[in-house]
């Protein structure tokens, strides 16, 4: 049992990422779902298993704060789980997605009283807290699955408004304190993942506003090249050895390649539909590549 002992909480990001992609490579849903709920079902037993491990390591505010992945993927997941055995699955998989609610506003109030209000030191403002305050965005994606598009406005709502104060915050940290911990650094892809899912949620839960969604793409799209750019930097010029914060380098790029689909339905634009296709082909590479070096990592330390 130490593979699940050893299991760190970080791959929560990498479950996102995965569940994430069978919305994009939709023929191959059933497998995404498949993995996803096999490393879902992996953290559920450190949890059961290994509580005080679980729990000394949410005792970190890095894990803490990714630790948002989980409930986001809990979120998504339910959206797979609905159809498979009507009506009982409607009901079991409401009931999982208002659990994800519920663990990511948890997660929110715990986050927010211990390094926000309590704490507070600006060297420990990561783009990781934007899956505490945007995360909960999630929930306006999935909300459709539900008919309940109506609350998804209100989770979109409250991840614009927080996306704005928490930009200025992040963005001060990275330019005024540049130096950063090899194990944190990969946190910057995180940047793409801001505007881009505010994008899904948007196209989810709000009538489309074509001045609106054209502006917000353009801040998403800046971002991507940014984090495009610092993955390389980091992957391939400074080779940084694995670590579970390479989650970072998954479900950013997946979500991106989700934003520009949605653009590319609404506008219409054959360069938008060229451009999915790139992303969602970086994407799906980024989300293998890091599944490997996953893999290597628990059996070295199985």
């Amino acid at each position: 049992m130490n593979i699940i002992k050893n299991l760190p909480l970080a791959i929560t990001g990498l479950i996102l990422a995965i569940l994430s992609l069978g919305k994009i490579f939709t023929d191959f849903s059933s497998i995404f779902f498949i993995i996803g709920s096999l490393l879902i079902f992996l953290i559920l037993l450190k949890l059961v298993l290994h509580f005080d491990a679980f729990n000394n390591e949410l005792n970190n505010l890095i894990a803490l704060s990714t630790f948002g992945t989980f409930s986001m993927a809990l979120m998504l997941f339910s959206t797979y789980l609905k159809p498979l055995f009507m009506p009982l699955s409607e009901s079991i998989a409401l009931g999982i997605w208002i659990l994800g609610i519920i663990i990511h506003l948890s997660i929110v109030v715990l986050f927010t009283k211990n390094y926000v209000i309590k704490n507070f030191d600006i060297e420990n403002v990561f783009a990781t807290w934007w899956i505490v305050y945007i995360g909960i965005t999630m929930a306006a994606i999935t909300a459709p699955a539900y008919n309940l598009q109506q609350y998804g406005f209100i989770f979109f709502g409250i991840g614009f408004i927080l996306m704005i104060p928490t930009l200025i915050l992040v963005s001060y940290r990275y330019l005024k304190f540049t130096a950063i911990e090899d194990k944190n650094k990969p946190f910057i892809c995180i940047y793409t993942a801001l505007l881009s899912i505010l994008i899904v949620g948007y196209v989810n839960a709000m009538n489309i506003d074509g001045n609106f969604l054209s502006l917000i793409y353009l801040g998403a799209f800046i971002f991507y090249i940014f984090a495009i750019f610092q993955a390389i930097k980091l992957l391939a010029i400074e080779k940084l050895q694995f670590m579970p914060s390479f989650s970072a380098f998954t479900f950013p790029f997946v979500i991106s390649a989700i934003a520009t689909g949605e653009a590319y339905k609404f506008f219409g634009l054959t360069i938008l539909n060229y451009l999915f296709y790139i992303q969602a082909i970086i994407a799906l590479v980024l989300v293998i590549f890091v599944s490997y070096k996953y893999l290597r990592f628990l059996m070295k330390n199985n």
